[in-house]
């Protein structure tokens, strides 16, 4: 009972609050995603885990998704890494096989000829994917190897080495002096790692300090001191890496957005191999045909593992294509391929050097954006049928989805496609049930509503009847007039006859009495309206009228049927051992108000005004003109061409003034039978207009 009483109370306050209650949903939901996207700063006071908050993970992959939608959209930019000046020479499977030795045992020797054809095919910069942390070995020809690979760097000039910084425990691992010392520059190879996969790389650092760059970003810096060189300033004016502020810096004469966490986020051009790739058994090969130089004339050669077994593979945005993807483009392939990370260093700089940089806006941007996709479902939510509205939400994610692509795709904007989606994801379930609850307490009140108004009427009127007026029940609660014929009906001398019988056959007498009026009054579409002792009032005309004709012929042939069966009781009345009884009939219409009136918890359907009165009036007028049945003048107008009547005179009943008209009905057995079709109980209750269009039709 408790919990009940508690549900009722949250239904009230649901039918009462629905639009502040949705409101408070929709920004509760808001709330929570723009939350769930709020950057996160780790114990270190960096963004480094957590740079678009919890949603981090799910917008990685939304990321990863935007590039795969960009490279099915725009399949000519899958070259766009192969028209730039950049070659990558690959320490492949091929390479392996052709010198039947391991990587990290490869003679320094043959970096050294990589390096040497590449310096001499006319490079702008050589970069090598090898800490170069320890010496070949101890014999002879492995110091001459070391040493012949120091002159080639030497020699070249312009060539960029990796190291490793310290992190987590492990010891940095820097290049052996003879090669640092001659080296143009030395970066580091550290690539972060992202929250959903420690082999997963979407960007890379470009600076722990003004002097300690990047792998990728040393070597960008060295193709622009070339490129500086070249123009024939002075290198002391040339500054390549300037931190403008958390999210901007400037490389070179370029602006580059960062992210959040400081880190630059890649531009990869497509799936791997997404440049220019050279064997180093082309070139390694004592029968391999001579490489042409434009392969690595000013151009940026990088010189790195790709092997099956390389360490350094990495998962990337292309790593293996979603199936939302293959409906853009059937032919992609399927197996998934990591990327090496010489290839990633590629892509760094290019993105340095010559790339779209993906950028996020700012984080109340992407608020605005996700607060205006909520807002939008919840419209579709909360106004719309249940299916349009997932409709219209399903056609809001996917318009997200391609909006959120082509920002992607032309501008390089990085919209909060998983928020959004999220926030999407959220409302619509949560704003549904909340939806679902006032639907339900709303069906509830009208339920109970219907139930109160359906009790009124259950035991008066017919189901026809019930029904309409619960489809009537706003006019019947406000109360409105109306033409009615009333019929009051009394049981003569029945104070008499209560004391001649015992009570509980007087009560079974009233019970089957009362009940097969109520089938007559059923069966002619009127409604008892009330009992009163021994007495029936009998409505016509409300709350459902079939015109006042109509009602009229109803409630006559309805009072005449009532004398024949009170007859049919007496001549039963014998073998029940019951009295022979009588009644009187007293037929009005005339205007009355009808409505629902009563207190709180007891109404009641009534009929009040003159009318009622009157007949009531006529009903005990039927002992002094000693006939079972009187009709008023306004009744016998509207029935005389359907019944023969006659006048009795003029009548001042009491508690009136004015003296009234008064007739008896003349039965006539064909035109009863007549009527008696015309309203029979299987029919269905007629409009009022069809009500009138029938009275016509039949001559009244």
């Amino acid at each position: 009972m408790a919990r009940r009483k508690k549900f009722n109370f949250f239904a009230k306050l649901l039918r009462r609050w629905y639009w502040i209650f949705a409101l408070a949903l929709v920004t509760l939901v808001s709330i929570g995603v723009s939350f769930a996207m709020l950057p996160t700063r780790d114990a270190n006071d960096s963004y480094a885990t957590r740079p678009y908050g919890l949603m981090t993970p799910l917008e990685n992959r939304a990321l990863d998704l935007l590039f795969q939608t960009r490279d099915t959209w725009r399949k000519e930019d899958r070259t766009r890494g192969v028209r730039e000046p950049v070659t990558i020479i690959e320490i492949d499977d091929a390479t392996l096989s052709a010198t039947g030795v391991r990587f990290q045992k490869t003679q320094r020797t043959s970096y050294a000829r990589l390096i040497d054809r590449a310096s001499v095919g006319g490079a702008a910069v050589i970069a090598v994917d090898d800490f170069l942390s320890e010496a070949g070995g101890t014999s002879a020809e492995d110091v001459a190897a070391d040493e012949n690979l120091a002159q080639s760097i030497t020699n070249a000039g312009n060539v960029v080495i990796a190291k490793k910084l310290e992190a987590g425990g492990t010891a940095a691992i820097n290049p052996l002096p003879m090669f640092a010392d001659v080296a143009y520059g030395v970066g580091f190879a550290d690539l972060p790692s992202e929250t959903d996969s420690s082999r997963m790389v979407r960007s890379t650092m470009l600076a722990k300090s003004a002097e300690d760059m990047s792998f990728g970003a040393r070597i960008a810096e060295t193709y622009l001191v070339g490129q500086h060189l070249a123009e024939g300033k002075e290198i002391d004016t040339f500054q390549s890496l300037e931190r403008l502020d958390e999210t901007r810096a400037r490389f070179g004469k370029r602006e580059i957005p960062l992210r959040i966490d400081g880190n630059l986020q890649l531009d990869f051009r497509a799936r791997t191999p997404s440049f220019t790739h050279v064997s180093a058994n082309d070139i390694l090969a004592p029968d391999a045909a001579p490489l042409p130089d434009e392969l690595f004339k000013n151009r940026i050669v990088l010189i790195g593992a790709s092997y099956t077994q390389a360490p350094d593979l990495f998962e990337t945005p292309f790593v293996e294509p979603f199936q939302v993807v293959r409906f853009f483009d059937r032919d992609l392939p399927t197996t998934p391929k990591l990327m090496p990370g010489v290839e990633i260093h590629a892509t760094a700089l290019a993105t340095l050097l010559w790339g779209n940089t993906p950028a996020r806006p700012a984080y109340w941007v992407q608020v605005a954006l996700v607060v205006l996709s909520i807002l939008l479902v919840a419209a579709a939510v909360f106004t719309l049928r249940v299916l349009s509205g997932a409709l219209v939400v399903a056609l809001l994610a996917a318009g997200f989805f391609a909006f959120a692509a082509w920002m992607f795709t032309e501008h390089a904007t990085v919209l909060p496609l998983a928020s959004a989606w999220l926030g999407m994801i959220v409302m619509t379930p949560v704003g549904l049930g909340l939806r679902y609850a006032h639907e339900r307490a709303v069906r509830e009140e009208k339920e109970a509503e219907r139930a109160e108004i359906m009790d009124i009427f259950s035991r008066c009127v017919s189901d026809d009847v019930a029904e309409k007026l619960w489809q009537q029940r706003d006019a019947l609660a406000g109360g409105e007039r109306r033409i009615v014929t009333i019929i009051f009906t009394d049981i003569r001398g029945f104070t008499t006859i209560s004391e001649k019988i015992p009570s509980d056959k007087l009560v079974e007498m009233l019970n089957d009495y009362f009940s097969r009026m109520h089938a007559i009054v059923d069966r002619h579409c009127g409604h008892i309206n009330k009992f009163i002792g021994d007495g029936l009032m009998i409505v016509f005309g409300a709350p459902v009228s079939r015109g006042d004709y109509g009602e009229a012929w109803a409630a006559v042939a309805c009072g005449l049927d009532m004398l024949q069966e009170v007859e049919v009781m007496n001549g039963e009345a014998a073998q029940h051992n019951r009295p022979e009884i009588k009644i009187g009939v007293g037929i009005h219409t005339g205007e009355a108000i009808c409505g629902i009136v009563g207190a709180e918890r007891r109404l009641e359907y009534t009929v009040i005004g003159d009318t009622v009165n009157l007949s009531a009036r006529l009903e005990s007028t039927t002992k002094d003109y000693k006939v079972p049945i009187l009709i008023s003048a306004a009744t016998q107008e509207l029935v005389a061409k359907r019944y023969e009547t006659q006048a009795l005179g003029e009548v001042t009943v009491k508690g009136k003034t004015m003296s009234t008209k008064v007739y008896t009905v003349i039965e006539r057995r064909k035109k009863r039978r007549l009527l008696g079709d015309t309203f029979r109980r299987e029919s269905a209750v007629p409009s009022p207009s069809a009500a009138v269009t029938e009275v016509q039709s039949t001559g009244a």
